[in-house]
């Protein structure tokens, strides 16, 4: 059990080290360079070589995005509701048929009495 316990950890350090290790090296030029390219981005919208702040942000794409999701968001949540609904009819159409039913657990065990 000690023993197991002991590996389970060296590999998960080890893979969690690694992992680090490839997505630094893949990352890295993108960190390098992000900064500079969104610098220049900038200074083109402040110096009015570029239209507005929206050449550099697609703000309208991103709001766009965002409303779909709500949208999927609210009709998933609406479904949900509705799927809880049948479930609560089923619920009690079964209580009230087992309530009915002469043969029932609850009734043998009230007749019993």
């Amino acid at each position: 059990g000690l023993v197991q316990h002991i590996v389970s950890q060296w590999r998960e350090t080890f893979s969690r080290s690694v992992t680090t290790k490839f997505n630094c090296f893949f990352l890295l030029p993108f960190v390098d360079e992000f900064h500079k390219y969104l610098r220049r981005e900038l200074q083109q919208v402040y110096a009015g070589e570029a239209e507005s702040i929206g050449d550099v942000f697609d703000l309208v794409a991103a709001r766009r995005a965002l409303e779909s999701k709500r949208d999927d968001l609210m009709s998933e949540c609406n479904a949900n509701m509705k799927l809880q609904e049948k479930f609560d009819m089923v619920s009690r159409m079964m209580r009230e048929e087992q309530e009915r039913s002469p043969g029932s657990p609850s009734q043998r065990s009230r007749n019993s009495r």
